[in-house]
């Protein structure tokens, strides 16, 4: 109860003050990524095969399966291709905006939770705190990375840290006889994370409690989560679209999954994306940047600040999970994701620790400062090489962004190096430093996103073909693509697209006069050597430069059709 009427109005304001400035937050960097969302086009490989299988589930009415073109995609489990149907459902399955809405809210729902989950973690910390780390999560370059694009990784973020927040509120209250904090939600939203990306979830719930378990010398407190009662749980949550896919695929979508994408990721460098140990560990300050230049923070804590229950649950939740991906072969930059909320929620308390006296750490945390401000800086290089290289057309409206991006990465340095060098300054205001270069954060990565890759137009080559195809002298109804094979040319051209070789290609065009062959540079050769021995004329219609970003190489597209339209002949 209230003393008084005063202190009454006065909590009432703060609240409102507080849920106010929060939502600011979540509006200011939603509005940002919703521009990104509009203004790049649809990213090979993986967002381009995730959008395809999500927009021929809305076309088919087929929520149990999950194909690309006509065949099985048993790469991730269906939640997030029905979250993904369902938003291009509601907002029209054409324009690849409509699969990117979920990873928005699944970024949405991380920051909000975020600010919840600190606030539970340290009851003394103050609004500033909560928002500071809220902040920062939204800042993170791989994180605003991922609430851009249409795949898994935005939403299993949001579902992830909703399990760790009612792991916490367990743990916390694990010393009460019969304790069910948590308990519950934590099975429920591990079962969702399951429909969304499989074992990520459940295997960093395992290392966070086997953690907790060793520094607690202790073991008996986990046995009131009742895992027999939480599997069973899980199974009646996932076991029904199990069966069902079982039995429409006849068992080949679940031993697909499972031989073909989860085994040779943890054996082998999947896909060339082998990296070794300690991966991670140096990539860190350039995946989280800016959030990362306040990570010299820690040099600032002290013993008792690791006694805490809060610091030891969000220490163990990171260095376990972060140990085993670095010991997995196969190294994407989006594995990191379920542990930087730990990481970002000790700095947002660490950041409002005074400046040490001691040499040593001042040191550790100006180079850390340093480190992170030169991958801002290369990040920052990378997009002018970008807007140089690839801008085509629109390297002018690239380039004037990256001016933009210089002024904003110049004033989170201001700020940043504000908060590292001025330890007498008040805590609000080491707080107010810190949230200001966040917020600059968010746009500079959007900027990055939005208005730097948004504007490479080589890089797009799927809509440079649409574009093409669009002024030449022909309608035709049948395109094939010999070569250049990438899964954004599906989506944007249609399902109906044919990916042949160059043998096959030459084949097509003996069948059918009235095709279109849209073929890469290095398979030509072969495509006319083929059409020779069938005696099939070959004409160039078009031809498109461009970048392959899934490969890192430029390629031209010849555009040939066996009708002469105009004195350009491939055959002479």
């Amino acid at each position: 109860m209230f003393n008084s009427r005063s202190e009454m109005l006065a909590n009432a304001q703060w609240f409102s003050h507080r849920r106010l400035s929060l939502w600011m937050l979540v509006i200011f960097a939603s509005l940002l990524v919703l521009i990104g969302h509009a203004t790049i086009n649809v990213i090979d490989r993986d967002e381009a095969r995730f959008a395809q299988a999500s927009k021929q589930m809305v076309e088919t009415a087929d929520i149990i399966t999950v194909k690309f073109q006509d065949e099985l995609r048993a790469k991730k489990p269906i939640g997030i291709y029905w979250l993904q149907a369902a938003s291009a459902a509601f907002l029209g399955p054409e324009n690849i905006s409509s699969y990117r809405l979920p990873s928005l809210i699944g970024y949405i729902i991380s920051l909000v939770l975020c600010y919840l989950f600190v606030r539970n973690l340290w009851p003394d910390s103050r609004h500033l705190q909560q928002l500071v780390s809220s902040s920062l999560l939204a800042s993170c370059f791989i994180i605003l990375a991922e609430a851009h694009i249409a795949k898994t990784d935005s939403i299993l973020l949001s579902l992830i840290m909703a399990q760790q927040f009612s792991l916490w509120l367990f743990y916390k209250n694990r010393h009460l006889a019969n304790n069910t904090s948590g308990r519950g939600w934590f099975w429920v939203l591990m079962a969702f994370a399951v429909l969304v990306k499989g074992p990520i979830a459940p295997f960093l719930a395992l290392t966070t409690l086997l953690g907790l378990v060793i520094i607690e010398r202790e073991w008996r407190w986990i046995r009131q989560l009742r895992f027999v009662s939480g599997l069973l749980v899980i199974a009646v949550i996932c076991l029904p679209w199990v069966l069902a896919v079982s039995i429409a695929t006849d068992g080949s979508f679940i031993a697909q999954a499972v031989t073909k994408d989860l085994l040779p990721k943890l054996f082998s460098g999947q896909e060339t994306h082998g990296a070794p140990p300690g991966t991670y560990l140096l990539t860190i300050l350039l995946l989280m940047f800016p959030a990362s230049i306040f990570l010299g923070s820690f040099s600032r804590t002290n013993a008792q600040f690791w006694r805490s229950d809060s610091a030891k649950f969000c220490f163990v939740w990171f260095v376990g999970y972060w140990f085993a991906i670095e010991l997995i072969p196969t190294k994407l930059p989006h594995y990191i994701l379920p542990i930087l909320p730990a990481l970002i929620m000790l700095a947002g308390r660490a950041v409002f620790l005074p400046v040490s006296l001691l040499r040593w750490r001042r040191i550790i945390e100006a180079t850390i400062f340093v480190i992170s401000a030169l991958f801002g800086v290369l990040l920052l290089f990378a997009g002018l090489w970008g807007a140089a290289k690839l801008g085509a057309e629109n390297g002018g409206f690239a380039f004037a962004f990256v001016l933009f991006g210089l002024l904003l990465i110049f004033g989170i340095f201001v700020f940043g190096f504000k908060w590292i060098s001025d330890g007498s300054a008040k805590i609000i205001k080491r707080g107010q430093l810190v949230l200001v270069a966040c917020i600059l954060g968010i746009a500079f990565n959007c900027v990055l996103f939005s208005g730097i890759v948004g504007n490479l137009k080589s890089a797009h080559i799927a809509s440079l073909i649409e574009q093409e195809l669009e002024v030449l002298p022909v309608n035709a109804n049948i395109i094939a693509l010999a070569g250049y094979h990438e899964p954004s040319a599906v989506f944007t051209l249609g399902e109906e697209i044919l990916l042949l070789s160059g043998d096959e290609a030459a084949l097509l065009l003996a069948e059918a006069p009235e095709a279109i062959i849209i073929i890469e540079l290095r398979h030509l050769k072969q495509f006319q050597s083929a059409a020779l021995k069938l005696n099939v004329p070959t004409h160039q219609l078009s031809k498109i430069e461009g970048f392959n970003i899934s490969k890192g190489q430029f390629v031209e597209l010849y555009f040939i059709s066996s009708i002469k339209f105009d004195d350009r002949s491939l055959n002479g």
